[in-house]
């Protein structure tokens, strides 16, 4: 066609660089003339006002307390570490997971860990979600610290002492004095919390070991909480129950009746449920899988107005598949490009539907972690290196390119994935053009083998910048991404400070006018504003 031939002489007319990236410069004003023949696919803005809003933090990022995320030997004094997850801020670090149901606490010499055997290491037999584990002052100390560095609201996810709860069964109650050593210990400290929830996924518990356990010891565990933590931090919030998927929706609406029942409406801020999409290496650009948690959202958004007492409903740990006991993804591109897709695509999904907060699973250990080290060992030393992930740059860019008004936005083609958002990002570093835009879109083109261009709805003679993430030469299932043509940085090093290219935006934007269409390059992920 003729749309072909004008592509494939605009292609030959570029140069390629030594590092393997397109020139910048003509990147998407060439391809854009190029396929204004072939059509474009249409996204409508269905709202000028707001539908719903993000809370700042909306894109934070969990910390697991199992052994097999390197929690008990990983330094968090790591600067490399420190400088990655401060580039992210605003952002709340939820310390939470399954591992936290199995850790005890000791912050002094009361001996409470005493009959804690030391854990193995990560990827050595016995190392998994499951296994106890120790949480001493100077290891906590120094994991707030990293928090602090990072600039990050804590959100504490306290044991529900998962071993003795096994034991007990139908008479298991709550004990807090363990929990009470460690609050004791964080305000002596002048430590500061967000806010704190109780138990991990405890449905999943009953679910794999038949304990009888209930969502109403869950809640009297949570209240109890609440009013031992309001001593230390009177303005502490609370969330839960973390539900996994085994009969959550029963576990869900028991839990927040329960709760309301027992302390009232003002306990919980928001409800929390987990998912993993299940992304694989065959199915991370399919429509059908993207869109197949839709139907776990709508069932959360309809118990939650009935049975929440106006809670917010928050996406508590979200990840591209299961880690699994050892930490592995088998079979999906965790830490790969293609993960980057369905993070974007996660994160304006859920905000579409009404989630206010999105914590991602997660930020350091495992192999889906958004960083990780440089051999892939889930622990860290003080000054080993730290390698950035393909979504870890959807995290940074949407702290400084998006803001929390949620648009309703419409694409036509189920290929070009398509999110508004209106207000000024809440980084330091927000975009100029972004604070300043009263429309922001984020556009994901699913198809890897072709480019598409995006016609948005606009005034006559908007103009609009664009940042587009596009895949390493090795496509979706490589390492690293490139934004508007230029290799992002894939490994932090030496870092005594931020660098700079983790301060404001490491590439300047693309322009052109709205009218003429946004072209995305095969799986690009576009932040256009305008």
């Amino acid at each position: 066609s003729k749309a072909t031939v004008s592509v494939l002489n605009w292609l030959r007319s570029l140069k390629y660089t030594p590092r393997g990236m397109w020139h910048r410069a003509p990147l998407l004003a060439g391809l854009a003339a190029a396929c204004a023949a072939a059509g474009a696919s249409r996204v409508d803005l269905l709202s000028a006002s707001p539908a719903g809003r993000t809370d700042a933090a909306y894109a934070s990022w969990n910390m697991d307390g199992s052994c097999n995320r390197g929690i008990h030997i990983t330094d968090y004094r790591n600067a490399n570490l420190r400088a990655a997850a401060a580039a992210l801020a605003p952002s709340r670090l939820r310390f939470g997971g399954s591992g936290n149901d199995y850790l005890v606490y000791e912050m002094g010499a009361g001996g409470e860990c005493r009959d804690v055997p030391t854990p193995p290491r990560p990827l050595e037999p016995g190392c998994g979600f499951f296994t106890p584990g120790c949480l001493n002052a100077s290891h906590w100390d120094a994991f707030y610290g990293f928090a602090e560095a990072a600039g990050a609201e804590f959100l504490f996810g306290i044991s529900f002492r998962l071993p003795e709860a096994d034991l007990a069964g139908a008479g298991y109650v709550w004990d807090g004095a363990n929990a009470a050593s460690l609050l004791a210990h964080m305000a002596a400290r002048n430590q500061t919390m967000w806010g704190f929830e109780m138990g991990n996924e405890i449905n999943n518990n009953v679910h794999n070991t038949g304990a009888p356990l209930t969502p109403a010891m869950q809640a009297d565990a949570t209240v109890k909480l609440a009013k031992l933590a309001k001593r230390y931090f009177p303005d502490a919030k609370f969330v839960g129950p973390d539900t996994g998927v085994p009969n959550w929706k029963v576990w869900m609406p028991e839990y927040l009746t329960a709760v309301r029942a027992l302390g009232g409406d003002a306990v919980l801020t928001a409800a929390t449920h987990h998912v993993y999409n299940g992304i694989a290496n065959t199915t991370f650009n399919s429509p059908k899988q993207l869109d197949h948690v839709v139907p776990d959202m709508e069932a959360l958004q309809a118990i939650v107005a009935a049975h929440g007492g106006g809670v917010e409903m928050w996406a508590g740990e979200m990840g591209p598949n299961y880690g699994n006991n050892d930490g592995h993804c088998f079979g999906a591109p965790c830490g790969l490009y293609a993960a980057a897709m369905w993070y974007a695509d996660d994160l304006g999904l859920r905000a579409a539907h009404g989630f206010t907060h999105h914590q991602r699973q997660d930020f350091f250990g495992g192999d889906y972690g958004m960083v990780s080290s440089v051999s892939g060992y889930p622990a860290l030393g003080l000054r080993d290196a730290v390698v950035l992930h393909a979504d870890y740059w959807v995290n940074f860019l949407w702290k400084r390119l998006v803001g929390a008004g949620v648009l309703r936005v419409a694409s036509r083609d189920p290929t070009l994935r398509a999110y508004g958002f209106t207000g000024p990002p809440p980084s330091q570093y927000a975009a100029p053009a972004c604070r300043a835009a009263s429309t922001q879109l984020v556009l994901i083109n699913l198809a890897t083998d072709r480019s598409t261009t995006a016609s948005p709805p606009a005034a006559a003679g908007a103009r609009y910048a664009a940042w587009v993430l596009t895949p390493p030469p090795a496509g979706p299932l490589g390492n690293g991404a490139a934004l508007n043509g230029r290799a992002l940085p894939s490994v932090v090093d030496g870092a005594r400070e931020a660098p700079r290219y983790l301060q404001e935006v490491p590439a300047a934007p693309e322009a052109g006018a709205v009218a003429d269409g946004v072209v995305l390059p095969p799986a690009g992920i576009a932040f256009v504003c305008y």
